[in-house]
């Protein structure tokens, strides 16, 4: 592996980290809503977590410079967007979306900058 791989490995990890770690956080909490429209949001990042883990372990994703990782952080801040628009009648379900959806977009703005500084890091390396 050499530099480039290494600093390509390590911006797709974060984003992939990081929309795991929201699967197995937000995938739960689709089992305890009441209503089948407030379980989409936490059931579709659930399968984006999941689907983030299967792509970076395939063959040589993880040492690709790719969109990938912050496509699925992305994806999760827009779901989070479409749940607060769903529930935000009912304060007690509206309540974690607003603390997901700063978590996205704080990570959509790190994994942006990362990917746009990566060659740069990897000739400074």
């Amino acid at each position: 592996m050499n530099i480039t791989q290494s600093v390509n490995r390590t911006v797709n990890l974060i984003g992939v980290t990081i929309a795991g770690a929201s699967a197995v956080t937000f995938g739960p909490e689709a089992i305890g809503e009441p209503e089948w429209l407030f379980k989409v949001d936490d059931a579709l990042i659930f399968l984006l977590g999941i689907g983030a883990i299967v792509w970076y372990l395939r063959a040589g994703n993880r040492y690709m410079h790719s969109l990938a990782p912050i496509l699925f952080v992305g994806a999760a801040m827009l779901l989070k967007v479409f749940a607060i628009i769903v529930e935000f009648a009912d304060p007690e379900d509206v309540g974690d979306d607003f603390g997901g959806l700063i978590i996205f977009v704080v990570a959509t703005g790190v994994l942006i900058y990362q990917y746009m500084n990566a060659a740069k890091t990897a000739e400074s390396g």
